[in-house]
């Protein structure tokens, strides 16, 4: 398995070392170095603008300056980044909360990723984020949280969820009708699958 971690400059609230492994390769989006710098942990590239943050000057990772004007955001870079050097799994963390577009255009990366062939993630300490195309996942039972679907196109057909509290079994869901929200886990293992179309599956700790 060949994994990175991408650390963005957003809040970073739960301990990142408890996520990492020795084998993982280190992105940090921008002011995202200056999570990892906090947490002792060292990147191995440095992406951005540097809109949001100082430009490194002392630091053993490589550093790659983007143009303000331009078309990816940072963190899409990194994405288009990881598909060229073919990982199979990437997690995003510092990727949410502040503006409501840049959350919203990583979960559209996350859609890219998806059809790219990588199992990608976005966490933070109480959420995780990821989307599936045509298939399905497994997520593990966990206490005291909720899941929810939606549709991330027009249509998802043959749309299943088992082990939950609430069933369900080869439904269409739509983009216009949130049906799929705040479903609760039963103290086994949730299956999610979707016979063609791309599911957007959030899973959060309840209050």
């Amino acid at each position: 398995m060949k994994r990175c971690i991408v650390i963005g400059s957003m809040p970073v609230d739960f301990d990142l070392k408890s996520i990492l492994t020795p084998d993982d390769f280190i992105y940090c989006a921008d002011g995202g170095y200056i999570h990892a710098q906090k947490q002792g942990i060292e990147p191995d590239i440095i992406v951005g603008d540097f809109d949001s943050s100082v430009q490194p000057d002392s630091t053993t990772a490589k550093v790659i300056k983007l143009p303000c004007e331009k078309d990816d955001t940072d963190t899409y870079y990194i994405a288009r980044q990881i598909v060229a050097e073919k990982y199979n799994h990437a997690v995003f963390c510092g990727v949410t909360g502040g503006r409501l577009d840049h959350t919203f255009a990583n979960i559209q990366m996350l859609k890219f990723l998806e059809a790219n062939g990588i199992d990608a993630a976005i966490i933070d300490k109480d959420t995780s984020i990821k989307v599936i195309t045509n298939r399905s996942t497994v997520l593990p039972s966990q206490n005291n949280c909720y899941f929810s679907v939606f549709s991330l196109d027009e249509k998802c057909i043959g749309v299943s969820e088992k082990g939950g509290k609430y069933q369900l079994s080869d439904v269409e869901l739509t983009n216009d009708f949130p049906i799929g929200v705040s479903n609760e886990f039963a103290g086994e293992d949730v299956e999610i699958s979707v016979k063609k179309g791309s599911l957007l599956i959030i899973t959060t700790k309840k209050d």
